[in-house]
């Protein structure tokens, strides 16, 4: 009677080592799969023997690797670096439109002076006027090309900010879901670990994308939540959209703050670019009065004093700046009428020049040229200063999620070890098998047979 029992206790090392070579294959299988974590077979001493003498293994888990706060912590990395990694680029896009210093508005300012000043020097000289107005149109015409360069990236980063918040909302449905199989699995012996992966893979996006957190239940669910305010439920979850300011709101009404790739783009959209746009429009509504009004105090002929030289819509001064002046023989350069008109005169041109310099225009109170630098500076400063809280929480991201594939991921030199390890458990147990149909074989066969 024993050998059957130790036939038993040898087929239950061959069950334990075929499920760790099963397992170890697995692992080995899903190495570069996103989200797999790697999975260990657990066995403990099977009860049931007689006496002393043990009765074999048991197979009690196949667990993952799996700790809670290694995910908490790179979640927790994963949403500030997101977000500023999101808005750190998006500031770097208005950067660029500037063109500054070569391509910039600078220097078709400066260019602007120029042509002015030459006027001066030769008031009756028509290359001289048709260059002035040909540097206004080249200003106004780059004036507009930067608006609309960033009335263009804002369209595409709300068109990115719609689309992350569909994502948000595919990640929220397919929690629910995985969380619905796991509750039907819960009879199972062993925990659905490929459907513990693929949910967890979903709350790495979610920490990404959104900034959500999560509560793991006794029954194996998960809640996401925003804020204190529950995305993901037991009795399903509640999809998001995005409001007529561009707030994030939840199905009961209320607003949430949002954090990961969607609060970076709102940051952008909502604080960063209507600042930029309000500076670039008060620019350029302090670059038509000053204009305008230095023109006015001009003449181009004994009856007629200047006009107005540029000329835009309330509201968006930056999109609809353009030149008013058509005929260059209406610029007026002259400092007074006459009698007779002055032809010669080019005083007034000289006055608009030095606007170059002049630190009392209306507004600011500086030159133009300092008030469009502090505008682009302030832009500079604030895209560096996003580049570099960007490049600090990558690292720190980078950091945690390194720290957790060491502990989830799977090490292919590991898997080896334990394939031969189990390899070996097989083989052993495959010879206690063939010992004991030995020992058997003696026992039916040949048991009586002495002396015959």
């Amino acid at each position: 009677m024993s050998d059957f029992v130790t036939l038993r206790t040898a087929l239950s090392g061959l069950m334990a080592a075929r499920a760790g070579v099963d397992t170890a294959s697995h692992n080995v299988a899903n190495a570069a799969t996103p989200g797999f974590t790697r999975q260990r077979i657990e066995q403990s001493t099977l009860i049931g023997g007689r006496g002393m003498i043990g009765s074999g293994t048991q197979i009690t888990d196949i667990s993952r690797t799996r700790e809670q706060f290694l995910d908490m912590r790179l979640r927790s990395a994963v949403d500030l670096a997101h977000h500023s990694n999101v808005r750190s680029a998006l500031l770097s896009q208005v950067e660029a439109e500037l063109g500054e210093p070569s391509n910039g508005i600078s220097t078709a300012l400066s260019a602007t002076w120029s042509a002015f000043e030459d006027l001066s020097l030769d008031p009756t000289n028509t290359a001289a006027r048709q260059n002035v107005l040909s540097g206004l149109e080249s200003l106004t015409t780059r004036i507009r090309q930067l608006a609309g360069g960033w009335e263009l990236l804002g369209s595409q980063a709300t068109t990115e900010l719609e689309g992350a918040v569909g994502q948000v909302n595919e990640l929220l449905a397919e929690v629910h879901s995985v969380n619905s199989e796991i509750r039907r699995s819960g009879s199972l012996t062993s925990a659905p670990n490929d459907l513990l992966d693929r949910r967890d893979l979903a709350l790495d996006r979610l920490a990404e994308l959104l900034g959500a957190t999560s509560i793991t239940h006794d029954n194996g669910t998960a809640s996401v939540m925003l804020g204190g305010v529950s995305l993901v439920h037991d009795a399903g979850h509640s999809p998001l959209q995005l409001g007529p300011g561009l707030e994030l709101l939840h199905p009961s009404g209320a607003t949430l703050q949002a954090g990961g790739e969607v609060g970076g783009r709102q940051q952008f959209l909502t604080v960063d670019f209507p600042g930029f746009q309000a500076g670039l429009d008060g620019f350029v509504e302090e670059l038509t009065v000053s204009l305008n009004t230095r023109h006015a105090d001009g003449w181009y002929s004994e009856t007629d004093p200047g006009g107005p030289l540029l000329s835009h819509s309330a509201g968006a001064a930056g999109l609809t700046v353009q030149v008013a002046l058509a005929d260059p023989e209406q610029l007026a350069v002259a400092s007074s009428p006459g009698p007779p008109f002055p032809v010669h005169d080019g005083a007034n041109a000289e006055w608009i020049a030095a606007l170059r310099n002049d630190e009392s225009t209306p507004g600011s109170g500086a030159s133009l040229p300092e008030a469009w630098r502090a505008v682009v500076t302030g832009i500079g400063v604030d895209t560096a200063t996003a580049a570099r809280f960007a490049h600090t929480q990558t690292d720190l991201a980078q950091a945690a999620g390194r720290t957790r594939e060491s502990a989830h991921g799977v090490s292919i030199d590991e898997e080896m070890v334990q394939l031969m390890q189990y390899q070996h458990a097989y083989e052993a147990a495959a010879r206690v098998m063939t010992t004991v149909d030995g020992l058997l074989d003696v026992l039916i066969n040949r048991t009586g047979l002495v002396g015959r």
